[in-house]
C-alpha cells in the first residue's frame, strides 16, 4: 500500500513556493498551498492543478495578522 506525503507550502503564489508546489503536485503529493492574495492564488491553483496527479488544498490568509 502507497502512502500519499503531504506538503504545506507557505508563500504558493509565486516564486520558489509556486515551482515547490508544482513539482511536488507533479509526484502525487498531498498539496496543501498558501498564498495571500485571493486573485494571485486562484492563478495558482489552475497551475499547481494543471500538473497535479494527487490532491491540493489552497488556503488564503495573512499569517502576519494574529
Amino acid at each position: 500500500m502507497s502512502e500519499i506525503k503531504t506538503a504545506v507550502i507557505t508563500g504558493a503564489s509565486s516564486g520558489i513556493g509556486l515551482a515547490t508546489a508544482k513539482a511536488l503536485a507533479a509526484k502525487g503529493w498531498h498539496i496543501i498551498a498558501h498564498g495571500r492574495d485571493a486573485g494571485r492564488l486562484a492563478a495558482a491553483e489552475a497551475d499547481i492543478r494543471a500538473t497535479a496527479t494527487g490532491p491540493v488544498d489552497m488556503v488564503q490568509g495573512d499569517l502576519s495578522l494574529l
